[in-house]
């Protein structure tokens, strides 16, 4: 590498990726980066090497996957404890041990479906499917969706693919994360309750019901590592085609295909119009402003769209045609 002092070796940047150095040679790689750009494009450029093939060629160090997991996995437990995801001893350090272990996660996966046998959880009905996963936790699964459980009960993590959408429920094990990979991303939590759907395009959504959630990319082309932390009531979204993630509000439809319910608190009816539309597959029209901004607090189980309109008409005095899949919306003629 160009630009590098004497002390800083590959055999050094490699410990540091793996989290195997000593205080003072922390603060030595962090001053090293910092110094020159260059430094950090060459960091980059090993980090890229990581991402790609989960080892350097040749080999400056034997990467045991098995055992670097485990120790990166052990450092972000005891982040954990501290009660936050996003800080990890320094930024600089969090962001190479961060792609080292999504470049070993994925290695793993494949490691541990050529091992054994998965258990295997599909749905193939037209309604959702409920099972127990091995570890306890519960996961429903919507129509057309597979889970493969990877993991045995004597491994350090619980690890699982997810094709098509689910809600785990899951039950909290400091010392087993739970990671899901998901289309090309993945979510790693220690114990909640979330829903993911892949979509055909590789796109990631992750709903948060309760407790903390940290959403994942591993970017290919750049060599990055994109992170996000999500909380009860927001939803991350991985665009595959755009690379990047997002973070917004969880909509009242994301679990509807779960337990067909609908709570609206204070909204307004222009937005759970929207609401209806996305979980019932229809379209609504409705030009009048004064309808549109009339806030609804309601709660529906078990319901139609037609069952929702009745109640909504009834209570604001307003009128609706149906055409097929479209509803127009008026106001009643006095």
């Amino acid at each position: 590498m160009q630009n590098e002092p004497t002390h800083i070796t590959i055999d050094l940047l490699t410990r540091f990726l793996l989290g195997e150095v000593s205080h003072d040679e922390q603060l030595m790689v962090i001053k090293w980066l910092e110094d020159n750009p260059a430094n950090q494009s060459a960091f980059d450029q090993l980090e890229a090497t990581w991402l790609k093939s989960g080892e350097l060629n040749p080999a400056p160090l034997p990467v045991d996957v098995p055992n670097a997991w485990n120790t990166l996995e052990k450092r972000l437990d005891e982040h954990d404890q501290k009660k936050t995801i996003r800080r990890f001893l320094n930024p600089a350090i969090y962001a190479a041990a961060s792609i080292a272990l999504i470049v070993l996660l994925f290695n793993i996966f494949k490691q541990e479906a050529d091992v054994h046998q998965p258990f295997i959880v599909s749905n193939q009905t037209t309604t959702s499917k409920t099972d127990t996963l091995p570890d306890g936790s519960i996961v429903t699964l919507n129509q057309g969706s597979q889970l493969s459980y990877l993991s045995q009960a004597e491994d350090m993590h619980r690890h699982m693919e997810l094709q098509g959408e689910a809600f785990f429920d899951v039950v909290r094990d400091t010392l087993r994360p739970f990671i899901v990979k998901a289309g090309m991303g993945g979510i790693r939590v220690l114990g909640t309750r979330f829903n993911v759907k892949v979509t055909n395009s590789s796109n990631v959504t992750v709903d948060v019901e309760s407790g903390l959630v940290e959403l994942f990319y591993p970017v290919v082309s750049s060599g990055d590592t994109l992170r996000l932390e999500l909380k009860a009531g927001e939803r991350g979204i991985l665009s595959h085609t755009q690379q990047n993630l997002r973070s917004t509000t969880s909509t009242p439809s994301s679990l509807f295909w779960k337990d067909r319910t609908l709570l609206f608190k204070n909204k307004p009816l222009q937005e759970v119009f929207k609401v209806l539309e996305q979980s019932y597959d229809v379209h609504i029209n409705c030009n009048d402003n004064n309808i549109n901004l009339t806030n609804l607090t309601a709660t529906f189980k078990d319901k139609e769209v037609h069952e929702v309109l009745d109640v909504i008409a009834a209570t604001f005095d307003i009128v609706y045609e149906q055409q097929g899949q479209t509803y127009r919306i008026y106001k009643a003629q006095k």
